[in-house]
């Protein structure tokens, strides 16, 4: 059975489905292979896919690290505790909470959000001016976004 990720509100992220980029799937392979543990290994968000993350490189600010993990299909399902997060302005926050959101015109992972029109329910990227981090795009459908805040 696969891990849904994405679409909805999780008000108390303590833990939160993601996925390795190639370099740390073999890195996990490698691991894996040598008996040693990947619990605990600590992870930064990669904003190249939804909730994928990569190993921290040494002296780099890490987002989470892993509580748990399976094989899925011919990768990894990670469960990562996100602990810090950074956003398209490199201003690094505390994360409490992911909110599921709509959103028109532009906006792409990493990217800070402000509210984009007069419904008062869409989102855009707010550059500089913004608050969070768009972490996953079109979850659960097209024009939905999931922020951590």
């Amino acid at each position: 059975m696969s891990r849904v990720r994405g679409g909805g509100d999780r008000p108390s992220i303590t833990r939160v489905g993601c996925v390795p980029d190639s370099t740390f799937e073999s890195e996990i392979d490698a691991l894996v292979a040598a008996g040693t543990d990947v619990i605990g290994k600590l992870v930064t968000a990669t904003f190249s896919n939804n909730y994928e993350v990569t190993s921290a490189a040494a002296g780099a600010v890490p987002h989470g690290k892993i509580v748990d993990y399976r094989v899925s299909g011919s990768s990894y399902a990670l469960t990562v505790h996100f602990f810090l997060m950074t956003d398209q302005n490199g201003n690094v926050f505390a994360p409490t909470q992911i909110i599921n959101l709509p959103y028109d015109g532009t906006t792409a992972l990493q990217d800070t959000f402000k509210v984009d029109d007069t419904t008062y329910m869409n989102i855009e990227d707010a550059g500089a001016s913004g608050a969070g981090v768009v972490i996953a795009v079109d979850v659960p459908t097209t024009n939905r976004v999931d922020v951590m805040v």
